[in-house]
């Protein structure tokens, strides 16, 4: 079971295994493209999933996003909650999401956000057609520290953890999966 203050309690499947600094960096751009390939390789086979990722300095948690979303959790304090955790060092989230561009309609893409303690962000997302890869468009890759403005809906993270004192607290549900709360 995974508690947050004040989340009423959903199921999600989530998974924590140690990080492998070689497959993982700590460097914010190579773990940016580190994910990237991964979503790219992922999407070979079909729109992937999309999920939360925590990275701490000695473990990498994953959580399921659509069982979430079908319970209407707030995402964005789920994933203040994941950033609020002792010791975590970066929060994503990746997978197959709506990307917009400028007042357009939201598209499927591609999409790996990363977000640190200290607010910077990367970015890089990847349109998809027929619900495949578009070779007609290059990624798209921004950054805080180049002066992009943080895309909307996405970061903010850590702001809100700390603010609102949020801290996720897992518990292992017999025969279920685990339980957000």
């Amino acid at each position: 079971m995974l508690r947050a203050p004040s989340f009423a309690p959903v199921r999600t499947r989530s998974t924590v295994g140690p990080r492998d600094l070689s497959r993982h960096p700590r460097d914010p751009a190579a773990l940016g493209f580190v994910l990237a390939e991964v979503v790219e390789a992922a999407a070979a086979k079909g729109p992937p999933r999309p999920a939360i990722l925590g990275f701490s300095g000695t473990h990498v948690e994953q959580h399921d996003l659509p069982p979430l979303v079908a319970q209407k959790a707030d995402i964005h304090r789920f994933i203040a909650a994941v950033a609020g955790q002792e010791g975590m060092e970066a929060v994503a989230v990746v997978g197959t999401l709506g990307v917009r561009k400028g007042r357009g309609e939201p598209q499927p893409g591609l999409v790996v956000f990363i977000e640190w303690p200290d607010g910077a962000w990367w970015l890089w997302a990847r349109p998809l057609r027929d619900r495949a890869i578009r070779d007609d468009l290059p990624p798209e890759i921004r950054a805080a520290w180049d002066g992009w403005p943080r895309p909307s809906g996405l970061g903010g993270f850590w702001t809100r953890a700390r603010v609102e004192g949020l801290r996720l607290q897992r518990e292992t549900v017999d025969g279920a999966d685990e339980l957000v709360n």
